[in-house]
């Protein structure tokens, strides 16, 4: 086990990383609701693993997805805390608000959006985010 295995998920939850998003990043099962997908999403994006990124993801939010700048962004920014503000569910559509807190160029920043999840194929994928 490496040592990013037994910290504390980047996701906020109590759990290690391998016991946590480590699970769907790694690809050993698959996020059984939409917080969960939201929460390893952001712990990739910790990562900078855009592969995972672009995994969960479909259209409309995968159509004009450029990975290229999101590994770019990702590795410019110290990620401090994720906090998940509220759930809601509604048969194959999911919905989470979240603020992602974050440093970039020395200035602390949010990043607020209602994240849409739409569950296909016996999975949940990221399909569209608001910011707000």
């Amino acid at each position: 086990m490496t040592n990013k295995d037994k910290k504390l998920c980047p996701c906020g939850l109590t759990n290690s990383y391998s016991n946590c998003c480590g699970t769907f990043i790694n690809n050993l099962r698959q996020a059984l609701t939409p917080e969960e997908l939201m929460r390893s999403r952001y712990t990739a994006y910790t990562m900078a693993n855009i592969p995972y990124i672009k995994r969960t993801m479909r259209p409309p939010a995968a159509n004009n997805f450029d990975a290229t700048a999101a590994r770019k962004w990702a590795k410019q920014v110290t990620w401090l805390k994720l906090e998940v503000i509220g759930t809601y569910q509604e048969g194959l559509t999911g919905f989470v608000k979240f603020k992602a807190h974050y440093l970039q160029k020395n200035k602390k920043c949010v990043l607020h959006e209602i994240s849409e999840f739409h569950y296909n194929h016996g999975q949940w994928f990221y399909v569209d985010g608001k910011l707000l």
